[in-house]
């Protein structure tokens, strides 16, 4: 497969079936992908059955096979002349007739003789070949030849040059994705393509020199040792041609990608210079250890690079004692950061899992802001008390003074140069104190380019920006923001918040089944970091159907932190629709009624989706015989707009209740509804999840009494039966006679199923509708 040549095979292919008498000339270090990209381009035009490939043409022995079958045709008494005094030396009639004899026939419309690696094309190797194409031309034959350089210039006007350059980042991040087993970081994958010069070859050549740590970007790579045999091929005509001058100045260039993007002056060709410091004997090991200090683990400035970086698996196993050693509050600062936002929890000294030592207070400042000497020393103070709170909630899950939080986070929020990290972290914040207008609002201050960026601030915006996503349930883009995130480090895949957002963003846009499997770290992460993840995983298990399952992460998921980022009222009320869900119709279990009750403010559930959930619990919660109409009071009369996610999930908890409530054919109906929006929306997902509900309650009660069926006059003589009323009494109190209230009856119980009234106060007792539960 060939990857960004799209223009490459245009051209070929149009030269390949056109009739212009011309002979095309693929240009191109050895490498760079001219065979693939003919060869590719032949077949793409249905040139390949009635093409024929020249190989080793430079060689005493070249040979030629037909692309169609690959069968071999002996060329050895027509090799290529270094040394061509004139045409007749040359039998291109006889060379062509020993091509068609060998190649498959019966093909329609021009052939193509593909002439690979012709090496230097030099003036006796231009003239063979002008020959062979002019002779090609009158048997109906194109010719296109694949040379490493031109030494015969100017050409012929009969001879049409294709330049191949190297490939941009995207295309060669395709070719090491499909060559590569392991996942290539974004970075790695700009510094290749820097060494490379964009060719896939040497790219390929140097990533099978790396480590899956380094490829992924777990650790750093600062460039090669050494030039490998790959580049010493491509670059040997290069390296020979040289003049001293040039050489001494290639071997002196400086090669750092970094350094690269401020140097005009830098090489085009890093690998090309170093060959040059081997020519020049000079060593270049010593050289690059020169220019890149060598890394040691445990010095500081190594510990702030690797988690600017995010090389996590650079960072000694005693991370905070190299922080305490640095005395520099920036290093804390990042510790402390990376540490909120994966998720883990370094315990490296009895001060606490999270709360460095060794340093001065000012570290909190280096938490949210890159230069924190403009800031005010009130938001200062602000910043260190909501570290404070946020760094309890981390090891707790718990927060003693939301009011607080949601204060200082208002001061620091609209201050300028935040570190990404910080806004991350203020980000999550906000989401669970249910202020998610103010998380955007957030985003979208900090939405500015990324260029004097690390990649821990990068990475931490992508998971704010997901966050936020996943709080207002538009799955697609919370799947984007983590891909881009894992783009750049695919390590991102394995931690614990993305993992639980990635699985809960899957059952909404697929209806996949999450996969609780935790990662290899399994005990090293936070409360909070475990609790959201069950809150993530809980909501999924409840999109696909899966109640039960839910009902447990959803109480593991509040219990090891009531603050979860999705936000009390959005966790609290999944939790209540899974356990209504999954159990007998009933009160909500004493484990779930604790972790419900304590109240929530106002404030926090001001927002219109945090509102419309929060009506949705309301309903949930509400008395059997008043929960059918605060339903509809919520979900058609909301206190604010609703959005689409919050109304396919007040559809589906309203329709689940009515049908276990006997009201089949009106639940039904809003989970039909709920069908439809959730296709328009992206969500199908949700389908599962109706369409299980709707088997299992089939399974387990056929298709449930037909409470919401009945009529007024039916339903009044039911709830008088129900009560031990006789047929005389009902007749007397609804103004019927004695017979029609006989024959109304006998059509309630078909209605419902049942055979007579003994079975009718039997199924009062266990699935009453709301209508009867409340008289």
């Amino acid at each position: 497969m060939v990857h960004g040549r799209d223009r490459e095979l245009r051209v070929i292919g149009h030269f390949a079936t056109d009739l212009d008498p011309t002979v095309l000339v693929v240009r191109g270090l050895s490498g760079i992908g001219k065979t693939a990209t003919v060869l590719q381009a032949l077949r793409q035009v249905g040139a390949g059955s009635s093409a024929v490939r020249v190989v080793r043409p430079c060689s005493t022995r070249p040979s030629a096979h037909d692309l169609d079958n690959n069968r071999r045709i002996d060329l050895s008494a027509w090799s290529v002349p270094d040394h061509l005094e004139h045409d007749a030396d040359f039998d291109a009639a006889g060379f062509l007739r020993a091509v068609s004899a060998g190649a498959t026939d019966g093909t329609s419309g021009p052939r193509v003789l593909f002439v690979d690696d012709v090496g230097v094309l030099t003036a006796d190797r231009a003239r063979w070949l002008q020959h062979l194409a002019d002779e090609a031309y009158s048997l109906d034959w194109r010719v296109i030849a694949a040379v490493r350089s031109i030494a015969a210039e100017p050409l012929s006007d009969d001879v049409e040059v294709l330049e191949l350059g190297p490939l941009d980042r995207v295309s060669l991040r395709r070719v090491l994705d499909l060559e590569l087993s392991t996942p290539v970081a974004a970075d790695v994958v700009e510094h290749l393509r820097w060494w490379s010069a964009g060719n896939p070859r040497l790219a390929l050549e140097l990533a099978g020199s790396l480590s899956p740590a380094e490829l992924r970007g777990d650790a750093a790579w600062a460039g090669p040792d050494g030039v490998g045999s790959a580049a010493r091929r491509a670059y040997r005509a290069l390296l020979a041609g040289l003049d001293p001058a040039t050489t001494a100045a290639l071997a002196a260039a400086p090669l750092s990608p970094t350094s690269a993007h401020r140097d005009e002056r830098a090489v085009r060709h890093p690998l090309l210079a170093l060959l040059c410091r081997e020519a020049r004997e000079a060593d270049s090991l010593g050289a690059r250890e020169a220019e890149t200090p060598v890394a040691v683990a445990g010095r500081p400035r190594v510990a702030q690079d690797a988690l600017d970086g995010l090389h996590l698996d650079e960072l000694p196993a005693r991370t905070w004692a190299v922080v305490a050693a640095s005395r520099r509050p920036r290093v804390a600062a990042r510790a402390v950061g990376v540490s909120l936002l994966t998720g883990r929890a370094w315990t490296d000294h009895a001060a606490g899992p999270l709360v460095p030592s060794g340093v001065g207070p000012e570290w909190t400042d280096h938490l949210w802001w890159r230069d924190p000497d403009g800031i005010a020393e009130p938001v200062r103070a602000a910043g260190a008390r909501a570290a404070a709170a946020l760094l309890r909630l981390e090891e707790s899950g718990s927060l003693a003074d939301p009011a607080a939080l949601r204060a200082d986070l208002r001061l620091i929020g609209p201050t300028p140069g935040q570190d990404w990290v910080g806004v991350e972290t203020q980000v999550r914040a906000l989401l669970l104190l249910g202020d998610v207008v103010g998380a955007r609002a957030l985003l979208a201050d900090h939405s500015g380019p990324a260029a004097d960026r690390t990649v821990a601030e990068i990475v931490a915006r992508d998971l704010a920006a997901a966050r936020v996503a996943a709080f207002d349930g538009r799955a697609a883009d919370v799947r984007a923001h983590l891909a881009h995130a894992a783009e750049l480090r695919p390590s991102v895949d394995g931690w614990l918040p993305a993992r639980g957002m990635r699985a809960a963003a899957d059952a909404v846009v697929d209806g996949t089944v999450p996969v609780s499997t935790m990662p290899a770290q399994a005990g090293s992460w936070s409360a909070r970091a475990l609790g959201e993840y069950a809150a993530d995983l809980g909501a999924a298990h409840l999109v696909v159907g899966q109640a039960e399952g839910a009902v447990a992460l959803l109480t593991i998921a509040l219990e090891h932190c009531a603050w979860p980022y999705r936000g009390r009222v959005q966790v609290r009320c999944d939790l209540v629709e899974a356990v209504l869900t999954s159990t007998p119709p009933g009160q909500v279990g004493p484990r779930a009624q604790r972790l419900i009750d304590p109240p929530v403010a106002p404030e926090e559930r001001a927002a219109p989706d945090v509102a419309a959930a929060w009506s949705r619990l309301c309903a949930l919660l509400a008395d059997e015989g008043a929960r059918s109409t605060a339903f509809e009071a919520a979900l058609h009369t909301p206190p604010a707009p609703m959005s689409p996610w919050q109304r396919v999930r007040m559809l589906v908890a309203y329709g689940r209740y009515a049908v276990t409530r006997g009201g089949r054919t009106a639940g039904v109906a809003m989970l039909d509804e709920a069908r439809t929006l959730v296709r328009l929306a992206g969500m199908t997902g949700w389908i599962k999840g109706i369409d299980t509900f709707l088997a299992e309650t089939e399974a387990n009660g056929g298709a449930g009494p037909e409470w919401e069926v009945l009529g007024g006059h039916e339903r009044e003589m039911v709830r008088l039966a129900v009560h031990g009323a006789t047929n005389s009494q009902i007749a007397q109190a609804t103004f019927v006679s004695e017979r029609t209230v006989v024959n109304r009856l006998r059509r309630a119980y078909a209605t419902l199923g049942i055979r007579d009234r003994r079975d009718l106060v039997r199924l009062a007792e266990t699935r009453p509708p709301a209508w009867l539960a409340g008289s």
